[in-house]
Order: structure tokens, then C-alpha cells, then sequence
């Protein structure tokens, strides 16, 4: 079989191994085409360049038979460029068995053309060969019957020499068209026969080493091809999950294809047990996660509701903050006010007591003023009582007179009228003095009233100006603990105005950490949700290493 037929036959069974046009080749598969494509070019190449040398030492040979090489060469190149155009170089195959056996016709006939064709022209060789003899025997025809004899004799031998190499080289030519690649045709002369005779035993033995080599290669096909069928179970197998097959390392091509895969699959094999162990470890710590965001979000809500109610307290004691700043706002004013009044009692209290003085040295001028009228009273009472007794006397010499004019009659009558009258007024002053007596007294007793009244008062003005001068100095005390009070009421203001703002930013912090409450809470379960979502991803993952057996 010609190397361009074993293309085409090995790539048609390839094809229907593969399925038919428009499937993917496997890659082993794709290599063993490769192959054979490669050994069958090199083989055609191998011929045609034998053959080519060979007709090159005769220009009648080249002239005719290089059309022939030629148009095998145009018949054998687009099998060639067909496999490697649509099965080789294309991810899938693009073509298929009935295309490739429509080149059959033309490489057949091409090559039996090219191999009639050499024979023809062997032929045509050996015939110019005996029309030259012939041509240098007829002018010799002149030469004696002996020479004629000696030149038949020669020309038989020479027709004998030409024809026998031609009839061994067509039945070589029969032998290696039926596929017998053995034949060889035995060389008997240097000339253009012996030449085409050593090119066709080149060409023979190309074609024998070709379908030897194509033996080999076929054998060599065949066990690549059996361990591409055990490496495909195998791949299979892995394909199916199964990472404890390995394939067999052969010492074809495929070995090194095969190591490198059972390499892989040995490193697959470690990275999937790493990720079983990765995804059970990241499974418990998914619902790990899950569980400490719940607790997070629970938290988070309960510190929510905490912060708002701790704003609601701040809120409160802000309120109560500003009504007590207020108040000692109040308080401080009220302070400043009882100071001023305080002050202003100071200053009643000390005109008081300058007012008290001046009673009291009015009292006591009143109270000398009294006693000197007691005095005056007691030396008036004198009086009265030295007129009463002048009173008493006059009465009594009115009476002694009266006596006496009575005793000296009518001479007497109006000094008896005069004592009479006298006597009267005696004791009209008698009387008048008995009533100034009693006036008097009562003046004195009242005056003795006033005065105890005016000791009294002195006393009480006395206790009255030390009492005043013991408010006097209440009211000074009053007055510096006013003073303090109001500076402790405005520090105290002061200082519930700083509360007020340091609850106020207290108040902000609230309700920042209610709002990072709110924000952590809606974060959380943000990350709650991404939990579940790794854990379900885990358990996705996990399910989908079940499907593979591991190396323990």
C-alpha cells in the first residue's frame, strides 16, 4: 500500500472511530493521525526524491516521466493537506470518509499512470536503444559474413541484455503493483537500463523500508492505540470522580502524556482533598459564622434598643439638667436678690440702730427730763403743801375773825363779811390745793409710771440695739453666705450649663451609637445572610466532592 492510501485508510477508520464530521478528535486519537501523517509524508517524500535522482542521469527518462512524478505528486499533496487542514490543525473534524475516498480515483490513477508511464518509457528506451544498434549495424552490412555473424551474435546478446532487464523490471513492476515490496530487479549494466533498474530497486526497497516502517508504525499505531483505550477507561474513570486510577507510563509517546496526566491527577487529587478539608472546615466555621452573627445581630438589635433608650434617659436627664440649670439660674438670682436685700438690711439695720441710738439718747434725755420733773413736781407739791397749810391758817384766822366780828357786833359785820369772804377763799384755795394735791399726785404717779415706763423703754432700746446690732451682724453673715451661695448658685449654673452640653454631646454619642447600632445591626445581617449563603456554597461544595473518590 502506497503512503498517501495509508493516509487515507488509517484517517477514514480514524473518523469513524471518532464518530463522524463535526466531532472532537480525543487528543490521543489526534496524535496517532499525527503520527501517521508525518511517517507516510516523509516515506512519500522519501520515493519521490529517490525516483527524481534516479531520471535525473537521463534527460529522455526526465522528460518523460517527471509529468507523471508531478501529477502524483499534485494527487498525493491534497490528501495531505486535507488531514492536516481538517483533522489535524481543526478542533473538531471537518471532513469525512466519502470526501476522502473521492481522492482515491485520482492517487490511483495518478499512480499507476506514473508507474505505467515509467514502463512505457522503459520501453520506449529500449526501443531507441535497438534502432540505434540497428543504426550502427545497417552501415555495416558491407562487412564480411563474419563480422555479420559476430554483430547478429552481439546484437542478440545486446537485445537480450535490454529486454531481459526490461521483463524482470515490468515483472518487478507487477510484483511491487500487487504490494509485493520485495521485488528487486537485478542490476546487469552502468547504462540508462542499468540506471532505471537501480532507481526501481531504490524505489523497491524505499517502498519496502515504507511498508515496513508503515508495519511498525502500524503495530506501534495499534499498541498506542491500545493504550489510548486503557489511558481512555482510565480517563474516564477520573472523569467519573474516581482519583485513586492511574494511567500506565508507556515508553511510546503517549507516556510522557500519560505521566504528566497521572502527575495532575495525582496534584488534582491533593487540591480536592485539600478543598474537602477546606470546605468541612469552612462548613462548621460557616455555621460558626452564621451562629456569631445571629448572636452579633441579637446583640446589635438589643444595643439598638439599649441606645434608644439610653437617648430617651439622656433626653430626660437633659431635661432635668436645663430645669435644674435653670433653677439654680433661678437660685442665683434669687441669691443676688436676697444679697441686695440682705444688704439693703444691713443698711435698714444700721439706720436702725443709728435711729435706736438717737431714741435711746432721746429716751434717756426724756427719762432726765421726767426725773427733773418728779424733782420739780415734789418741790410744787412743797408749794401746794405750804399753801394748803397757808390755806389752812387763813381759814382759821377767817374763822378766828369771823369770831371776833360776830363778838364785836355791827362794827364788825363787814369785817366779818371780809373774813367771811376771806375764810371762803381760804378755803376755796384750801380746796384748789387739796385738788393741785391730788393733781399733783397723780402727776407724780404718772410720772413715775413714765419713768418706769421710760427705764423700760430704755431697757427695751437698749435690747433693741443690741438686737439690731446682733442682726446688724446676722445680716452681715446673711449677706457674705448670700454672697457665697449666689457664687456657689452661679457655679452651680455654670456647671449644670457645661453638664448640659456634655449630656447634650453625651445625647449626640447616643444616638451616633444608636445610628452604628442600627447601621452594625443592618451589617450583620448583611453578614448573616452572606453566612448562609457561604454555608449553603459549602454544602453545594461539599456535594460536589462526594462525587470524587480521593487518594486516602
Amino acid at each position: 500500500m502506497s503512503p498517501a492510501g495509508a493516509v487515507l485508510s488509517g484517517n477514514i477508520q480514524l473518523i469513524q472511530k471518532a464518530g463522524g464530521k463535526g466531532k472532537v478528535l480525543p487528543a490521543a486519537l489526534k496524535v496517532e493521525a499525527q503520527y501517521r501523517n508525518q511517517a507516510a509524508r516523509a516515506a512519500f517524500d522519501e520515493i519521490t526524491g529517490a525516483l527524481e535522482e534516479s531520471i535525473q542521469e537521463s534527460p529522455q527518462l526526465k522528460t518523460a516521466l517527471t509529468p507523471a512524478y508531478q501529477k502524483l505528486n499534485a494527487a498525493a499533496n491534497p490528501i495531505f493537506d486535507d488531514v492536516q487542514k481538517n483533522i489535524l490543525d481543526s478542533k473538531t473534524i471537518n471532513t469525512d470518509a466519502a470526501r476522502l475516498n473521492s481522492y482515491t480515483p485520482a492517487y490511483a490513477a495518478a499512480l499507476f499512470g506514473s508507474l505505467n508511464t515509467s514502463i512505457d518509457t522503459l520501453g520506449q528506451v529500449l526501443q531507441n536503444e535497438k534502432q540505434l544498434v540497428t543504426q550502427q549495424i545497417v552501415p555495416t552490412v558491407a562487412i564480411p559474413l563474419i563480422l555479420l555473424v559476430l554483430v547478429t551474435l552481439f546484437f542478440r546478446a545486446v537485445v537480450a541484455a535490454i529486454t531481459t532487464p526490461l521483463r524482470r523490471l515490468t515483472e518487478a513492476s507487477q510484483r511491487l503493483q500487487a504490494g509485493d515490496f520485495s521485488a528487486q530487479v537485478p542490476v546487469t549494466s552502468s547504462d540508462e537500463i542499468g540506471t532505471l533498474t537501480q532507481a526501481f530497486n531504490s524505489a523497491a526497497s524505499q517502498l519496502k523500508m515504507s511498508a515496513e516502517n508503515s508495519a511498525v508504525q502500524l503495530q506501534e499505531a495499534q499498541r498506542l492505540q491500545n493504550n489510548i483505550g486503557e489511558f481512555l477507561d482510565v480517563t474516564m474513570d477520573i472523569a467519573e470522580g474516581d482519583l485513586t486510577k492511574r494511567g500506565k507510563v508507556t515508553e511510546d509517546v503517549l507516556g510522557n502524556v500519560v505521566d504528566s496526566i497521572n502527575l495532575m491527577t495525582e496534584e488534582l487529587g491533593s487540591v480536592l482533598k485539600g478543598v474537602q478539608t477546606a470546605s468541612q472546615s469552612l462548613t462548621g466555621g460557616s455555621k460558626q459564622l452564621l451562629a456569631t452573627t445571629e448572636q452579633i445581630q441579637g446583640g446589635a438589635s438589643m444595643t439598638a434598643a439599649e441606645a434608644q433608650r439610653v437617648a430617651e434617659q439622656v433626653q430626660q436627664i437633659n431635661d432635668q439638667i436645663r430645669q435644674m440649670a435653670q433653677d439654680a439660674q433661678a437660685s442665683a438670682e434669687t441669691a443676688r436678690q436676697a444679697l441686695q436685700a440682705s444688704q439693703q438690711g444691713q443698711e435698714a439695720v444700721t439706720g436702725t440702730l443709728e435711729g435706736m441710738q438717737n431714741i435711746r439718747r432721746e429716751v434717756q434725755g426724756v427719762a432726765k427730763r421726767i426725773k427733773n420733773l418728779g424733782d420739780r413736781s415734789l418741790e410744787i407739791q412743797e408749794i401746794v403743801d405750804t399753801i394748803s397749810q397757808i390755806a389752812r391758817q387763813t381759814n382759821l384766822l377767817a374763822l378766828n375773825a369771823s369770831i371776833e366780828a360776830a363778838g364785836a357786833g355791827e362794827a364788825g359785820g363787814r369785817f366779818s363779811i371780809v373774813a367771811d369772804e376771806v375764810r371762803k377763799l381760804a378755803d376755796v384755795s384750801s380746796q384748789a390745793t387739796g385738788r393741785i394735791a391730788g393733781l399733783i399726785k397723780n402727776v407724780q404717779a404718772e410720772i413715775q409710771d413714765v419713768i418706769a415706763s421710760v427705764e423700760d423703754g430704755t431697757r427695751e432700746v437698749e435690747q433693741g440695739y443690741r438686737v439690731a446690732g446682733s442682726a446688724g451682724e446676722r445680716l452681715r453673715e446673711i449677706g457674705t453666705l448670700t454672697q457665697q451661695s449666689a457664687q456657689y448658685a452661679e457655679g452651680i449654673a455654670a456647671s449644670t450649663q457645661e453638664q448640659v452640653q456634655g449630656i447634650e454631646q453625651v445625647d449626640t454619642a447616643v444616638q451616633q451609637i444608636a445610628s452604628i447600632s442600627q447601621q452594625s445591626r443592618q451589617s450583620v445581617e448583611q453578614g448573616r445572610e452572606a453566612a448562609e449563603r457561604l454555608e449553603k456554597l459549602a454544602e453545594e461544595l461539599n456535594a460536589s466532592l462526594a462525587r470524587f473518590r480521593l487518594p486516602a
